[in-house]
């Protein structure tokens, strides 16, 4: 009987994590076609307001849960291997073969859940081909001419962006979120993605070390924070991770959302959007071009880029390499090639949405 007994617990671990192994295998490799009708526009849109909608309602981050709970488990397997080891039930080598198979099936199972509950729409195609954007990498000229747009919007906006003031930490603005939907609507979606209430979470001393703005977690779809951001910075970074519940997957994609919407948005998202373009364009244009464009940008938005360089600077730097490095990784296996270079990309999404857009840039 102890023989049987041993002999189920050790394929058990093994037929499960390859049952959960051979599914995530076969939904990361789902057609765009495929993730398209069935999934962006058949369980996803039912799926995410369930899932963010719940997690509004609980006054803490659930992923800091499941987190804790997934240590806990993986804690317990090892433990049991070691004592069974110990009290000489089984061998060495048996014991951690069935234990490390055991967490094999624990990481396929929450690889599974990721893809069915947001990461099957890294498999749709991305936004600039389903929106049939011009195609054709922005010349030197149409982003020198965006980031002059930049600086002349962010004189524009500061003064009344900062007397509207900034949403909160944990604020949902209305506005944004009408926005949000509003562009939605215009690539062909519903429109109802349901924004995720900005939470406290136990991960906000990572986001200071790594310089990671907020996160969209995947146990309940929730949006969380890196809780240092200054105002300014928080409506354009809340608009991207909800970009993200609506199913734009790729950073990029997400980035380009983010900004169409501030600027359908009121004043302070709006200036939000600017900053960030503003950023995003002059890491893209020979120095002289950026002095020159710089130089006409006033006082007020200067002294927000720099508060949010000195937010920025808090991280450290071993810790953000190495948490960047994972996510090229994480990135690349998802099909974006660029990894975390694609987030640079939203500069030639926008001036390629321009090419087609009607005059009044304002409202992409």
């Amino acid at each position: 009987m102890a023989t049987r007994s041993t002999t189920r617990g050790g394929n058990g671990p093994w037929r499960g994590a390859a049952t959960l192994a051979g599914l995530g295998g076969v939904l990361a490799l789902t057609p765009p076609g495929l993730a398209e009708a069935l999934y962006a526009r058949g369980l996803y849109p039912f799926l995410q307001p369930a899932l963010t909608g719940t997690s509004n309602l609980l006054p803490f981050a659930v992923f800091d849960v499941v987190l804790a709970a997934l240590a806990a488990a993986l804690l317990v397997i090892w433990y049991r291997g070691l004592r069974r080891v110990e009290r000489q039930r089984v061998g060495t080598g048996r014991a951690i073969v069935v234990a490390l198979m055991r967490t094999v099936a624990i990481a396929a199972g929450a690889v599974v859940w990721f893809q069915l509950a947001w990461g099957l729409n890294y498999a749709r195609p991305p936004v600039d081909v389903r929106l049939g954007l011009p195609a054709g990498a922005p010349t030197a000229d149409e982003v020198a001419a965006l980031l002059r747009r930049a600086v002349s919007g962010a004189n524009a906006d500061h003064a009344a962006a900062h007397a509207a003031g900034f949403p909160a930490a944990h604020d949902i603005p209305g506005s944004l979120v009408t926005a949000l939907h509003e562009v939605e609507h215009a690539d062909g979606g519903a429109g109802r993605t349901v924004a995720g209430r900005p939470k406290p979470t136990a991960l906000g001393a990572y986001f200071r070390a790594a310089g990671v703005d907020g996160l969209t977690a995947p146990a309940m779809l929730e949006t969380l924070l890196n809780p240092d951001l200054v105002g300014p910075e928080r409506p354009f970074v809340l608009a991207h991770e909800w970009a993200h519940l609506a199913g734009y997957a790729p950073e990029a994609d997400a980035n380009f959302v983010a900004w169409r919407a501030c600027a359908r948005a009121d004043v302070a998202s709006r200036y939000s959007g600017w900053l960030f373009l503003l950023s995003e364009a002059s890491r893209q244009v020979p120095r002289d071009v950026r002095q020159r464009a710089l130089v006409e940008l006033a006082a007020g938005p200067r002294d927000d880029l720099a508060a949010i360089a000195r937010r920025a600077a808090a991280r450290i730097d071993v810790v953000q390499r190495l948490g960047w490095r994972v996510y090229d990784g994480y990135l690349r296996s998802q099909g974006v090639v660029e990894g975390v270079a694609s987030y640079s990309r939203v500069v030639e999404l926008v001036v390629r949405a321009e090419r087609r857009s009607s005059p009044d840039s304002s409202r992409p």
